[in-house]
């Protein structure tokens, strides 16, 4: 077993994994600009003298030989995807498209010390299958690594893969962030963004304004993390929001929420307009709403900090009228959030469910736009979801259309592969690995729908609070990742 604990930065980055997930956080890499991530890779697998493909959607398609012995073993995929999501911590001076991602050790934990998201999500899967394509320590059969794009957004990288040349029967996804559990089935989805028509006027006599502000939530994964009850800012400020309109008339004069679909809203903020002898009464109503928020949520949101404050009004002295604010309103009390389902086959597993990812008034586009993510089981419960926002649409003037869809990974209860995989872990460590599907969405799906025959599990080291910036990594858990998959890949072979 190779070293687990180091003292410095600079010790972890002479382990191969950790070397070149130090060489990936160094090049920026959003959803859509993995250019030059892309080139790199491409660059660095010519240098090796491998067979190496890169394509319009910058997918990169990595080809090792089998080990002298082992020619007539089937081929093996390792697939990861080269993107991350760009979160930061308010107050934090980053720019995504241009600064390198802050690293920061800690014992066993490596994060970004809460600045940003830390981009593990997948670039240790990235980093894993470089590394073991580098490796020369073990017998392997011949391997493709496939690096794709834009998962994070609309899994166009492997919707778009051409996979006529795939060699490869068994697939093993490294995008996974439980150690103990492997994934043998995902969700799919889409987005759906939704635009309702408002109208602005000119600020009449007697008014105030109050600046709302709801801070400090973990947020998380839309997927991974729905179940665990950590709220979502813009329901909370929703909240607030319609607690006070049953005392007074409101007028918006903006509003924003979230910054991505996929992730859970940590922040949400508007400004409102109040009549000036109901002042009082807007406090006392919100006041009152944020402390029962506060009790609800005392165990999940113990960082969650609500303001209220008297501001000056708009500059352009225009706020959205009263009976557009009002339908703003219904429709995002209405607005479809959370869980749906669970599912029954699967304890624990969540079967259908959106995130409100996105609120925000658009003055330019005279709109209020909110954005959803929705990840089910089973295209029919994505449909009912889909229908609720169709016809809430309808019923208050909006529009809204689809985006983004993904295909799911059904979970297949013959797999050899997972029974392998299981097999492997209990002789390496001892211990029992689950394997279950999840309610997120995998590229699995994707890559199997192009390639039919391929067997597929989704495996990878301990992370947490993916989408957010407290994202954290296990070293240990990754280097133990790093060694069961050369077993793994051995005894394939």
């Amino acid at each position: 077993m190779e070293k687990e604990t180091f003292d410095s930065m600079d010790d972890l980055v002479r382990h191969p994994v950790f070397r070149h997930f130090a060489r990936i956080c160094e090049i920026p890499h959003p959803s859509f600009k993995e250019k030059a991530l892309s080139d790199a890779l491409f660059r660095w697998g010519k240098e090796k003298g491998w067979a190496v493909r890169q394509d319009e959607w910058n997918n990169v398609l990595l080809r090792k030989p089998a080990s002298p012995g082992c020619e007539n073993s089937p081929a093996v995929m390792l697939q990861a995807h080269l993107d991350m999501v760009c979160q930061k911590a308010p107050g934090v001076d980053h720019d995504f498209a241009k600064d390198p991602i802050h690293l920061e050790l800690k014992g066993d934990i490596l994060s970004t010390g809460g600045r940003t998201t830390l981009g593990a999500d997948d670039g240790i899967g990235a980093a894993l299958a470089l590394a073991l394509l580098e490796d020369d320590s073990f017998a392997h059969p011949e391997l493709e690594v496939l690096l794709t794009t834009a998962e994070e957004e609309d899994l166009s990288g492997a919707q778009n893969v051409d996979a006529r040349d795939f060699r490869s029967h068994y697939l093993i996804n490294i995008d996974n962030a439980a150690e103990r559990h492997s994934v043998t089935g995902s969700c799919g989805g889409f987005g759906v963004a939704f635009h309702l028509p408002v109208t602005w006027e000119a600020v009449p006599a007697s008014s105030a304004f109050f600046h709302l502000k709801v801070e400090g939530l973990q947020g998380g994964h839309s997927g991974e993390d729905i179940h665990r009850g950590r709220g979502n800012a813009n329901i909370f400020l929703i909240r607030m929001l319609l607690s006070a309109r049953k005392e007074m008339p409101l007028c918006l004069a903006s509003l924003r929420g979230g910054t991505f679909r996929l992730a859970i809203p940590r922040d949400a903020e508007a400004v409102v307009m109040v009549p000036e002898k109901q002042k009082e009464d807007f406090i006392r109503a919100v006041h009152s709403t944020a402390e029962a928020l506060r009790q609800e949520y005392k165990a999940a949101a113990a960082g969650l900090r609500i303001s209220v404050e008297e501001t000056g009004g708009p500059k352009n002295n225009l706020v959205v009228n009263q009976d557009a604010t009002d339908r703003s309103i219904r429709v995002l009390v209405l607005s479809p959030d959370g869980i749906s389902e669970m599912n029954a086959s699967v304890p624990g597993v969540v079967q259908s469910s959106d995130n409100l990812g996105e609120i925000r008034l658009e003055q330019e586009q005279d709109r209020l736009t909110a954005v959803y993510e929705i990840r089910t089981s089973f295209p029919s419960k994505a449909g009912y979801i889909w229908d609720k926002i169709r016809l809430l649409a309808e019923m208050t003037g909006g529009s809204c259309e689809k985006f983004a869809a993904y295909p799911g990974w059904p979970h297949d209860p013959d797999s050899r592969l997972t029974a392998l995989v299981k097999q492997v872990y209990a002789e390496t460590f001892g211990e029992k690995m689950e394997a279950t599907p999840i309610h997120s969405g995998l590229e699995c799906g994707c890559l199997i729908a192009r390639k039919p025959d391929m067997d597929a599990i989704s495996l990878g080291p301990d992370c947490w609070d993916l989408h957010s910036p407290e994202e954290r990594l296990s070293v240990k858990s990754t280097i133990r990742m790093y060694e069961f998959l050369k077993k793994l890949l051995a005894k394939m072979a």
